[in-house]
Formats: C-alpha cells, structure tokens, sequence
C-alpha cells in the first residue's frame, strides 16, 4: 500500500468500515511508515478535542446547512430561461432596426413613415397631457361636482343657512 491509497482509506478506518484485509494492509503501513503515522495522530487529536468546542451555531445557519439538499431539488433548469432570452434578443433587434430607419435615410420610404409615426404618438402625447392639466386646474368640471338630490328637507336646510348668513341685508362668508 501507498500513502495515497492511504490517504483514501482514512476516513473508512476512522469510521470503522473497512474489510479485515484492507484494514490488516492499512495498519501494516501506518506502522511502517512514519508520515501516514503522524496522519492518523493528527486525526485523533482533532477527534478528541472536537467535543471539547461549544461554540453555538446561530439558527439561521444551521437552517442553510440543514436545507442545502432540498434547495438543490428546487432549482429550476436553466433552458426555461432560453425562451427569455430569444425575446430579448429580439425585441433589441426590433430597437435597433427601428433606431436604423429613424436615424438614417437608408430607406427614405420607411424613414418618412416611421417619422410620421412618431410625431404622432408625440402629438398624441401633448394633447393627452394637455387635456389632464385641465382637469386637474377646474374644479367645476361635472365629473368632479358632487352633485346632491334636492329634497324638501335639504332645500329647507339650505335656505336657513343662507338667512344665517345674512346679517341687516348684507351676505357674509
């Protein structure tokens, strides 16, 4: 036996699993030699002193270590991911040809109409905008009056508010 079947076996010797043969063979050499010796020492000085360490383990690591081998089942294959890509791939050629008609005169027809589309969606755009900055500037819009029933009971309400603020015929408030 060399000392790198050697060092293959160590750790079924430590664990006692070794068939009689192998272990008369693995002995014979670590009695012989004198490296493969200072191994097996050094592995039982680390042995012994191991129960010795009471260093605590905090519980969101001892949760990684115990879940490792079922969060390597739950990985999903990468070639779900491929048909993302082609669409990307895609969708950046559609970009860059669109960037090649509107910034070149390459093909003049195409350039005009993909010019005309764009001030459209701009002119499309400015009078969206214009529109909502109206709105939110009224306040008297008829979307946004709160409109009441007229009853007899309210209409009655509201003409004795109206005396309550009139004081020697003059309206206040």
């Amino acid at each position: 036996m060399n000392c790198n079947i050697f060092e293959e076996l160590l750790s079924a010797y430590q664990d006692n699993t070794l068939d009689p043969d192998q272990r008369k063979e693995f002995t014979a050499h670590m009695d012989t030699c004198p490296a493969c010796n200072e191994v097996i020492e050094e592995v039982d000085h680390i042995k012994a002193i191991l129960p010795e360490l009471n260093e605590d383990v905090p519980f969101f690591l001892k949760n990684r270590l115990y879940l490792i081998g079922e969060a390597e089942e739950e990985k999903t294959p990468i070639r779900n991911y491929a048909f993302l890509k082609w669409v990307a791939a895609g969708i950046g050629t559609i970009v860059l040809f669109l960037n090649l008609f509107y910034f070149t005169n390459i093909f003049p027809a195409a350039n005009k109409t993909l010019h005309t589309a764009v001030a459209g969606v701009e002119n499309f755009v400015v009078q969206a905008e214009a529109f909502i900055g109206r709105i939110k500037e009224s306040n008297n819009l008829f979307i946004f009056k709160k409109t009441e029933v007229i009853t007899k009971a309210n209409k009655k309400k509201r003409d004795a508010k109206a005396k309550k603020k009139t004081v020697r015929g003059f309206k206040y408030g």
